[in-house]
């Protein structure tokens, strides 16, 4: 296990009343190479930075906006279901809390800190939105030492005049029904979970051994032209998806993970027109800033890229992430890790007076967890038998470090 001496000491603002420090998209996973941040110990230190020294006796809130928790990606029995009930949900999340037990010693430490108010707020995120069965919010708060300041305040959050919400309802791949997330099916309650979360359980999900590193890699469409029997596999795995299984299950069942919307099928369509793998986002967040004056601040996070937008008094702060992220060269073979961030918010009766993004290098990562190349999956991707003509070129990048490495063997 990683130690990590505490990575950033805060000095208190004077002139704020309250500070909200808000993470998103962390990405916890079950443990192992496939587990996109295993850092727990060094979060904990950071988490500790802010449960003492000057601000002891400051009211603080750690908002973790979305994505906290990798469900989407944790396995239940060796398997990836597509109808998650609460006890799944449970079985899923007792994986990522074994694999990350100091994180949660972290926040249990800071609420048990003498002196002014503590808050502990999970928003809801498309990879953890199992937190929106009671049974994974009472979980979560036992792991937390039972404290009632453990909150759950749904897909977004509003203190003062700063509103935070993770991003993914302003996705229309993975934005859900937040009146009915959770919806009966064959006698059991299930997550209503968004098409494209279907979409990845049934397609890519159960590769993740395979492709787990290359899921973390910038730009992805770079990584894809270097690797065309990778694109190959996916666009015919998601076309066998779309073209085929998923009209299967439309039409013989009452599925509700089966429905279909005229929006859908836009976004479908037009991802296969341009090819695009990156998470999206709509631009209705900004029109929103410029018409809801009352909001001063925005904090979303997501797309794992940090951005900050203004519209005169106010903004909006896209935080990064901290799940690691690595920058790919050309040549495929070179990844330098991208910058964690976060965002700290100063406020003053519940008006933000300073708030900008910290960003810091990530600890090291274990000597497991990094390939030579991005081309070292091209065994298992040719195993998986690419149907005759889904790859028409190879790069020729990819054709020499392959025919090198096989020498090298």
């Amino acid at each position: 296990m990683e130690t990590c001496a505490p990575l950033r000491t805060t000095s208190r603002l004077p002139s704020a009343d309250r500070l909200l420090v808000i993470f998103s998209d962390i990405e916890m996973g079950s443990g192992g190479p496939t587990d996109d941040f295993p850092h727990s110990d060094f979060l904990g230190s950071l988490i500790g930075n802010y449960g003492r020294s000057d601000l002891r006796d400051l009211p603080i809130d750690l908002i973790f906006n979305g994505d906290t928790f990798d469900l989407l990606k944790t396995a239940f029995e060796g398997t990836f279901p597509i109808h998650i009930t609460a006890a799944v949900a449970v079985a899923k999340l007792a994986q990522i809390a074994l694999a990350h037990a100091p994180f949660f010693a972290a926040l249990r430490e800071f609420l048990a800190e003498p002196g002014a108010d503590r808050r502990v707020q999970f928003i809801v995120g498309n990879h953890d939105a199992e937190l929106v069965f009671p049974e994974v919010q009472a979980q979560l708060r036992e792991l937390c030492g039972n404290d009632s300041r453990v909150l759950f305040p749904g897909f977004r959050l509003a203190v003062g005049r700063v509103l935070i919400e993770h991003g993914s309802q302003s996705d229309r791949m993975f934005c859900v029904d937040e009146e009915h997330p959770v919806v009966e099916f064959e006698g059991q309650q299930i997550l209503h979970i968004s098409w494209g979360a279907v979409a990845l359980l049934k397609t890519v999900i159960p590769l993740k051994e395979l492709l787990g590193f290359h899921d973390r890699l910038r730009p992805k469409q770079l990584m894809l032209e270097l690797l065309p029997e990778l694109q190959g596999l996916l666009m015919s795995r998601f076309w066998g998806y779309w073209s085929h299984d998923f009209w299967k299950g439309y039409v013989t069942s009452s599925d509700p993970t089966q429905e279909i919307t005229w929006a859908m099928l836009k976004e479908v369509i037009w991802r296969f027109s341009v090819r695009s793998p990156e998470v999206l986002m709509s631009d209705g967040l900004l029109e929103r800033m410029r018409n809801t004056p009352e909001v001063l601040l925005y904090v979303v996070g997501h797309q794992h890229e940090s951005q900050w937008l203004s519209f005169g008094d106010r903004k909006i702060l896209q935080s990064g992430c901290l799940r690691n992220a690595y920058m790919v060269d050309a040549k495929g073979e070179t990844f330098r890790p991208i910058p964690k961030t976060y965002i700290e918010a100063w406020l003053r009766d519940g008006v933000p007076v300073v708030s900008t993004f910290v960003e810091f290098e990530g600890p090291p990562v274990p000597t497991d967890y990094l390939p030579r190349s991005i081309f070292d999956v091209l065994d298992g991707v040719r195993a998986l038998h690419l149907p005759e003509g889904s790859v028409t070129t190879a790069h020729p990048l990819k054709s020499a470090h392959a025919k090198g490495a096989h020498a090298a063997r």
